[in-house]
């Protein structure tokens, strides 16, 4: 019994003096804490390293006990001492990325210190939606959508955001400069064009409502002309007959005279009743009709007077019957 018990010492004694050697070859420094995660076959580890030289350092975690999704953060360095704290993950994004959920910036642009959704390469901006069934892209303002891009491809604007063609614009369309239409161009109300539109199809109305006048309305004396090229042009009716060599009749009207006169003062008016101006070289035209009893010598002379717009006939003698006049531009 007393052989066992020092075989037994013995044994004790070598296994202290091993133990004793091993250390002895342990590094004057841990330069690498390692979180295990032994699922992983010894791959899975997270590692906080001190660098290369470091003599001596002091690392220092959290004492407070982190909360639900929380990641550890180096909150301070000094010297070789540095401090860790726990993070919310939230907050860890928020700080280093754009969130799904919006961002509160500090200014908008490109310049330093301004914030963007973009690229600072010479790469393009890709905005898409790829899941296995083809999906739209939305623009909104103040929870609003103003703009989207359908599944099918097409365009959607204002109102109309379920677009049926490329481009469908809900409200109004504002073009400041040239305008060019390859094909048919259908306008349900009013267009506005600062500059010239330039059109390579027919440009025609679909449909012209009520029954045509057989006189033209107040106000609507101008005409679209066209030159060799298509370009239009509006002008006055009486610009063209005019600059065509033909007469334009200004004023045109029809009186008679129960009883006998010796002269008659005519205000000249177009078809709407409106006075027209009377100018020194328009050409007045008369044509007396009556019976020979009612002027025996049918003779007279006009006299115009530019300042009232008025002419006055007079006559040989007394005259009964009527006066047919015109005023030619």
């Amino acid at each position: 019994m007393k052989k066992i018990n020092l075989a037994y010492c013995i044994f004790l004694l070598g296994l202290l003096f091993v133990t004793q050697g091993n250390a002895q070859v342990r590094p004057t420094i841990q330069r690498e804490l390692r979180l295990v995660n032994p699922s992983q076959a010894g791959t899975g580890f997270l590692a906080l390293r001190a660098a290369e030289g470091t003599s001596s350092y002091t690392l220092s975690f959290p004492s407070t006990i982190p909360a639900v999704n929380s990641i550890l953060k180096i909150s301070s360095v000094n010297g070789s001492a540095t401090t860790l704290e726990w993070q919310s993950l939230n907050s860890a994004v928020t700080n280093a990325a754009w969130s799904l959920e919006g961002n509160n910036i500090t200014a908008a642009g490109t310049g330093n210190g301004q914030q963007f959704v973009g690229t600072t390469s010479a790469q393009p901006l890709v905005i898409a939606t790829t899941h296995t069934t083809a999906q739209p892209i939305k623009i909104l303002t103040g929870n609003t959508e103003r703009m989207r891009v359908n599944a099918d491809g097409k365009i959607g604007i204002g109102s109309s955001l379920n677009a049926t063609s490329t481009l469908d614009v809900g409200g109004t369309l504002r073009a400041t400069g040239n305008a060019t239409m390859g094909g048919t161009v259908d306008i349900a109300g009013a267009t506005s064009l600062a500059s010239t539109l330039s059109v390579t199809g027919d440009v025609s109305l679909a449909s012209i409502a009520g029954t045509a006048s057989s006189t033209v309305p107040s106000g609507y004396d101008r005409v679209l002309l066209a030159n060799s090229t298509g370009l239009l042009k509006q002008s006055s009716i009486e610009a063209v007959l005019t600059y065509n060599g033909y007469h334009l009749t200004k004023a045109r009207g029809f009186v008679t005279y129960s009883t006998a006169v010796e002269s008659a003062e005519i205000t000249p008016t177009n078809g709407q009743g409106t006075a027209v101006s009377l100018d020194a070289n328009d050409a007045i035209t008369l044509t007396l009709e009556g019976t020979a009893a009612d002027m025996p010598i049918p003779s007279y002379y006009v006299s115009r007077n530019t300042g009232t717009g008025r002419f006055t006939i007079y006559f040989s003698s007394p005259f009964t019957g009527s006066v047919n006049w015109s005023i030619l531009e």
